[in-house]
């Protein structure tokens, strides 16, 4: 199974890069995991230090979680670039669900927020998506209630969702 780093957010919140802040710790709790980590950018994005495809161009989450699974054709792990405190052990946890269930996406729900940008996605959902698109249904959180994506919950910190500069200083006073 590989791994989709989507890195292609404006970071605009946080007012640089989350690729240059949290791509290196992204991918040492990854790597020992996953056949290929692969990064998904929007057009015109960087090319990063790992293999790096390029979506649709939409703006929209969505539009990388549909390109990853065209590259993968089969299921892949999603994994927004902004979950700076994610381990590899609870990586290996997710994988082991996303694995072992039928569910064409298996997320978990932190906080009572489900996290589709931490999940595991079957290419079953590709036609979903694209209808999604051409319907202009642009969220996960609708994509997910469509598929019937299963959910369970995680409450530690690890999936803490880093996106200003409070939010990171949050995180680094937990590590």
């Amino acid at each position: 199974m590989n791994c989709y780093i989507l890195t292609g957010g404006r970071s605009a919140r946080m007012g640089r890069s989350k690729s240059e802040l949290f791509l290196d710790r992204i991918l040492a709790a990854a790597a020992p995991l996953f056949d290929e980590l692969v990064a998904v950018q929007q057009p015109r994005g960087e090319v990063l230090s790992i293999r790096t495809i390029f979506d649709d161009g939409g703006g929209a989450p969505l539009f990388g979680v549909a390109r990853a699974l065209e590259d993968a054709g089969e299921r892949a792990f999603i994994l927004a670039v902004d979950y700076p405190m994610i381990t590899t052990a609870l990586l290996r946890e997710f994988r082991s669900r996303v694995e072992t269930s039928a569910a064409p996406v298996v997320a978990p729900v932190w906080r009572g927020i489900p996290q589709p940008l931490c999940a595991g996605y079957d290419p079953a959902v590709i036609p979903l998506i694209h209808r999604r698109v051409e319907q202009r249904k642009l969220d996960l959180l609708g994509l997910m209630e469509e598929a019937a994506a299963e959910t369970f919950v995680y409450d530690g910190p690890e999936l803490l969702n880093v996106n200003t500069p409070a939010e990171l200083e949050e995180a680094e006073k937990r590590r």
